[in-house]
């Protein structure tokens, strides 16, 4: 709702309405503002996060980071294991070569 209408309806309040208004519909118009607002409310606090909810979290993201350190750990040891199969390989063809030349 606008301010102005707001404004409009606390002054009509104020300054006993039009000659229309016996009270009940400044009382609806409050009354749909209020029901509105617990609508917004309830909609805010449904989205909130509570401890459990955090604590949730946590610990799936510890466990995945447990085993991203585990997969991390074994490609090093692959690429250790290949790196050095890789030098011994090399090494080898340069002996032979040194051997034939």
């Amino acid at each position: 709702m606008s301010d102005d209408t707001i404004e409009s309806e606390a002054k009509a309040h104020r300054h006993g309405g039009n000659g229309h208004n016996n009270g009940h519909n400044h009382n609806n118009g409050a009354e749909r503002r209020f029901a509105a607002i617990e609508r917004d409310v309830a909609v805010i606090a449904s989205n909130y996060c509570t401890k459990e909810d955090l604590v949730k979290v946590e610990l799936k993201m510890l466990d995945r980071f447990g085993r991203l350190d585990a997969t991390l750990a074994e490609l090093e040891s692959r690429v250790v294991r290949w790196v050095f199969a890789s030098v011994v390989s090399v090494a080898a063809v340069c002996f032979t070569a040194g051997k034939l030349l």
